[in-house]
């Protein structure tokens, strides 16, 4: 009977055990196996976005890690159009990150599709943009890079902003408000309400994040890379420099930071007065190096019943000397010019750059405004061209007297210095005097220079005949007449008919001017300078090789009208010997 009574209890203690922990244990279970079937069904029906499916974007998801997105009701991602005047793209709901915008206004290589601000969609290397909230607490469930938002809205236009919206289930519902102008800033206004009961600690964030194949490498002649106006300077941080040193901070308020390549640039504009915590940082894997470009808030608590915003403008887009100065005003950030890489001679290559894009505009050819605006600096530096060429020609017609005081002088150099120092003062002759004009002339050649290689007016501009782009190399090579006969030439042997030019333009330059030595050897030098430049200049675009070969041109023009007066100092010196 006690073992009866025992066996009744058991059994009853086991029926309550069951009672109250099914709901807890079996139900729960079921409800993790139906998010499980769920999120199977979503994987296995892929959605087709812009041609990737659905899968594919949960595969190819990158950085910030998953969090705790619940959704009871499967949503399905959505693609929204971008379609303004200058831009047009792709935004999935998917992580809501800019990684397919296309610049209506600038064609690829080939000409036939946009350029894309992120590199070609097929591309390997991956580059995108994105922003949110992160917290110190890694219980709290944020949007990430895998959660889908919702919205009513399908199309992003000047005219009509998106809307964008996500519900942690715990307290917490996020909106995203996205506008775009007319030109290649869009304007992210996100919020975060708390509608539970306890206080939420939060950071804004936002990221650049890019990869390139392990044997990349990017060009020398313009800035590429990581850089930003942080705290009143700017900041260039190579690639080099951040893989030396894993990782680069910076405090700043307000500014700007992005990575740039030669002509397009994706750079985030926080609020002027936030002040924020902006890191360079490298990762490496197997195939790939990895770059980001990261911006964190100081960290802000948001109460029971509380709203919080953020705002930041990002740009998208080409680097327009003024478009970027348009957005410096409007925008109240500072210096966003330097996103050009202007060189050390900013006070001159900014207004040259300026001035010939008015050309450019009004002759409508960058051709035709690379040599008018080439006149027009020759004509001004005329005075101290003519100077230089009167005091070279000076020094040429002294050259017998000092090679006689050489020779009489060749034991004593204290004798021999004062000897050509009278002839100089006597003859009213500086030995500077030549190089002085020249040297005073130089930065603005090189300043010109500068800007015609980081123009982008220059990109994809023709000029007469077979020049189609004038940012990139002559295309017709000598050697093999312009691809006529069937082999291909190795690097250095691809020279084009305008380098070819360039070459011939500076050796008549050099035998119209006059010689400042007689050495031989020196003599022999300055013939080999044509050929060494005419190499050099092969392979650099050919706008700049135009412009030098017009510029020596212009030079030969000048001499030619010098030798040819009547007020030379060649006669003047003949004259002064005469009398002597």
């Amino acid at each position: 009977m006690d073992e009866d009574k025992r066996n009744v209890l058991i059994f009853f203690a086991i029926s309550v055990l069951i009672m109250i922990g099914y709901p807890y244990f079996f139900e729960n279970q079921n409800i993790r196996n139906q998010n499980i079937i769920s999120e199977q069904q979503q994987q296995q029906t892929p959605i087709a976005i812009n041609g990737t499916t659905t899968e594919e974007m949960l595969v190819s998801a990158r950085s910030a890690p998953r969090t705790f997105a619940i959704s009871n009701d499967p949503i399905k991602a959505v693609e929204i159009r971008i379609n303004s005047k200058k831009l047009r793209g792709i935004i999935s709901t998917l992580g809501m990150q800019f990684n397919n915008v296309l610049l209506k206004n600038y064609k690829e290589d080939d000409k036939l599709e946009n350029v894309s601000v992120f590199g070609k969609l097929d591309d390997d290397r991956k580059y995108y943009a994105s922003l949110g909230w992160s917290s110190d607490n890694p219980n709290i469930a944020l949007p990430d890079n895998d959660t889908i938002w919702e919205t009513k809205s399908k199309e992003l236009t000047e005219n009509t902003p998106i809307t964008v919206t996500w519900d942690n289930k715990s307290g917490l519902a996020f909106e995203r408000q996205i506008s775009v102008d007319e030109n290649y800033v869009m304007t992210i206004v996100d919020k975060v309400r708390n509608y539970g009961d306890h206080p939420i600690s939060l950071r804004s964030f936002t990221q650049i994040h890019r990869e390139f194949e392990k044997d990349y490498t990017n060009t020398w002649s313009a800035y590429e890379g990581p850089l930003g106006y942080l705290d009143g300077k700017l900041e260039e941080i190579s690639y080099k420099d951040i893989v030396k040193k894993g990782k680069i901070e910076h405090k700043t308020t307000g500014g700007w930071f992005g990575i740039t390549d030669k002509y397009w640039l994706v750079a985030f504009i926080p609020e002027k007065d936030a002040n924020l915590n902006v890191s360079y940082s490298y990762t490496a894997d197997a195939n790939k190096d990895i770059y980001n470009v990261d911006s964190r808030s100081m960290a802000f608590t948001v109460a029971p019943s509380e709203e919080i915003s953020r705002t930041y403008h990002i740009f998208l887009g080409a680097k327009e000397i003024k478009t970027l100065d348009m957005y410096e005003n409007k925008l109240d950030v500072k210096h966003f010019d330097l996103a050009i890489d202007f060189g050390y001679l900013y006070i001159l290559t900014k207004p040259l750059l300026y001035s010939l894009v008015f050309i450019k505009d009004t002759v409508g050819s960058m051709g035709l405004g690379i040599l008018i605006l080439t006149l027009i600096i020759k004509l001004l530096l005329l005075p101290l061209a003519q100077k230089s060429y009167k005091s070279m020609n000076r020094m040429k017609y002294i050259q017998p007297k000092i090679q006689e005081l050489q020779r009489k002088y060749a034991n004593d150099k204290v004798k021999l210095g004062q000897a050509v120092s009278e002839i100089y003062q006597k003859e009213g002759i500086s030995p500077v005097g030549g190089c002085l004009p020249a040297l005073l002339q130089s930065p603005v050649l090189f300043a010109l220079y500068k800007i015609l290689y980081i123009s982008i007016e220059m990109r994809q501009a023709p000029f007469y005949g077979w020049i189609s782009d004038l940012s990139l190399p002559d295309p017709v090579l000598l050697l093999n007449l312009g691809g006529l006969l069937p082999f291909d030439l190795p690097g250095f042997l691809q020279i084009g008919i305008w380098p070819v030019l360039m070459g011939l333009s500076m050796y008549l330059q050099q035998k119209m001017t006059p010689a400042a030595s007689s050495d031989p050897t020196q003599a022999s030098m300055m013939l080999l300078m044509p050929i060494m430049f005419t190499f050099m200049f092969a392979q650099l675009p050919s706008g700049l090789v135009i412009y030098w070969t017009f510029s020596n041109i212009l030079s030969l023009i000048h001499q030619y009208i010098m030798m040819k007066s009547d007020n030379s100092p060649t006669i003047k010196l003949k004259k002064s010997e005469e009398k002597h």
